[in-house]
């Protein structure tokens, strides 16, 4: 209840104070593991996934966060996953890919961190590892544009890339995470 009426709020405003498109979010599946997989360009982009689908999903917030009174509480009850940036965190690898194998939807930032000048970085692994262990589709996404009223930001949703029948054809999870970003950059130029 407290996740959706957050999401309300927070649509409302980022609504209100940008110019707001959404391309292909009928393209996420209503139910099963999904693993969204998008570009990074700014900390306002994590609330701007979460308002533009229909499920609840779970996602990846910096560890310290979780420290600050009320805030630690509210990202808690809103599905956030503790992780300790800067190293490998075990410990995050393991809750994302549980919340993946009871069926939920995970938000992850395959770039690792926010893109400076605006290109797609390299990716990392983690997110072809999450999908295989949690048995997820992942959904390409990009985000493009600017947070403004004039010009705006556009969020597009690509088609689901089924990493079972990948792996059935023995692609392995760097196959998965290049396929990933060809898929991200051709949603980028598209």
């Amino acid at each position: 209840m407290l996740y959706k009426v957050v999401r309300g709020i927070v649509k409302g405003f980022y609504h209100t104070r940008f110019k707001v498109n959404v391309i292909g979010e009928e393209r996420i599946p209503d139910s099963g593991p999904v693993l969204i997989c998008s570009n990074h360009i700014s900390e306002l982009d994590p609330p701007l996934v979460a308002i533009s689908t229909k499920r609840e999903m779970s996602f990846f917030a910096k560890s310290e966060l979780f420290k600050i009174p009320l805030l630690g509480n509210l990202i808690s009850r809103l599905n956030a996953i503790p992780v300790d940036r800067g190293k490998g965190d075990r410990q995050a690898l393991k809750k994302s890919v549980e919340a993946l194998k009871e069926g939920n939807m995970l938000l992850i930032f395959p770039e690792g961190s926010r893109t400076k000048d605006g290109k797609l970085q390299d990716l990392q692994q983690g997110a072809s590892f999450m999908a295989v262990k949690g048995g997820a589709k992942i959904v390409p996404a990009a985000i493009k544009g600017k947070y403004n009223r004039q010009k705006g930001i556009t969020l597009v949703f690509g088609r689901p890339i089924d990493v079972n029948e990948l792996v059935a054809q023995g692609k392995n999870r760097k196959d998965i995470t290049v396929e990933l970003k060809e898929e991200i950059n051709n949603l980028l130029l598209s």
